[in-house]
């Protein structure tokens, strides 16, 4: 039998013995959820700007291969087709850039109801994203593009949804608003995260692509400078690209924004199901916990990932 020190040291004990603490604190009160749903909050932080700078670099991948192209073959740069070979135009990046804020203000407001003794500035929170989703909501509408059809549909059906939860923790007392949202948004907010996540794919696969034939073209300029005799310095300024790049390539590879999303909506999920449980035991609030402990440890990696390959990309350009 494994002693109580070893199994307070795994994950499993770590979540049990908190969702000790929660269960003593009483369940009942929004104070119960705030080691937890602080950690989700910080942790959604994480994985929203990761997926945010993916968005944010996707047009730029397409602008730079296209232009990388055009310099290996010699040909001219035409600005009209910078434009076709973009995923995205400006005002859909925009709004996606805008739902992944409002998501982060979703998971604050969360917090805050698990945090707050000043029930009204709660409710100036929720009625101020409220009024935030209407105004993207607009927005989104607006765009024609083909790959804005998805997000289109999933922000007509998620943003009502969430303004209804949004309304209640307005006219609810503060200690009915956690278990509110967590209860019946859970599932809109997951939506939206899907939809996000398509996207963010996308961008991870055309960054992949890019990168991958940035690995080929290094390797291929400094194999015929070898065999054009080139001279040891040459070689090892085309060697240093080399292992630049791959050096990217492998600081990419850990750096899926999806991996972060999906153990978002695995943590979300479990703060709904222990939500909508009316007398929860301490192993219903320690599968939370454990949801969220994984999801922190996923932000974690994403994150990390996402950083060293940006500052890698960086000092390539130099």
């Amino acid at each position: 039998m494994a002693s109580f020190a070893s199994f307070s040291t795994s994950r499993a004990g770590q979540s049990a013995i908190l969702a000790i603490a929660i269960l003593s604190s009483s369940c009942t009160g929004p104070s119960a959820y705030t080691a937890p749903v602080t950690k989700f909050r910080d942790a959604s932080a994480v994985v929203i700007e990761s997926t945010k700078a993916y968005l944010v670099a996707l047009n730029k991948t397409e602008r730079d291969h296209y232009i990388d192209d055009q310099v290996a073959g010699g040909a001219p740069i035409q600005l009209i087709r910078i434009e076709e070979v973009q995923v995205f135009g400006a005002q859909a990046i925009a709004a996606r850039i805008d739902a992944l804020d409002r998501l982060a203000d979703y998971t604050e407001l969360l917090y805050r109801l698990s945090t707050s003794t000043a029930p009204e500035s709660v409710k100036g929170k929720a009625a101020s994203l409220g009024t935030a989703l209407t105004s993207l909501s607009s927005r989104v509408n607006e765009l024609t593009g083909a790959d804005d059809a998805a997000f289109k549909r999933a922000v007509n059906t998620v943003f009502p949804m969430v303004g209804e939860v949004l309304q209640a923790i307005v006219e609810r007392r503060l200690e009915d608003g956690l278990r509110k949202a967590a209860a019946t948004g859970a599932a809109p907010v997951n939506t939206l995260i899907e939809a996000i996540k398509v996207d963010a794919e996308v961008a991870y696969e055309r960054k992949r692509n890019a990168l991958s034939k940035r690995r080929a073209d290094a390797a291929l300029a400094y194999n015929t400078a070898v065999t054009k005799g080139a001279t040891t310095t040459t070689l090892r300024r085309l060697a240093d690209v080399v292992s630049g790049t791959e050096d990217q390539w492998e600081a990419f590879q850990t750096a899926r924004p999806a991996s972060g999303l999906d153990a978002m909506q695995r943590a979300n999920l479990a703060l709904e199901t222990l939500a909508r449980t009316a007398r929860p035991r301490i192993s219903d609030v320690a599968r939370f916990v454990e949801a969220v402990e994984v999801f922190a440890a996923a932000a974690e990696r994403v994150g990390q990932a996402v950083r060293q390959l940006t500052e890698l990309q960086d000092r390539s350009r130099r």
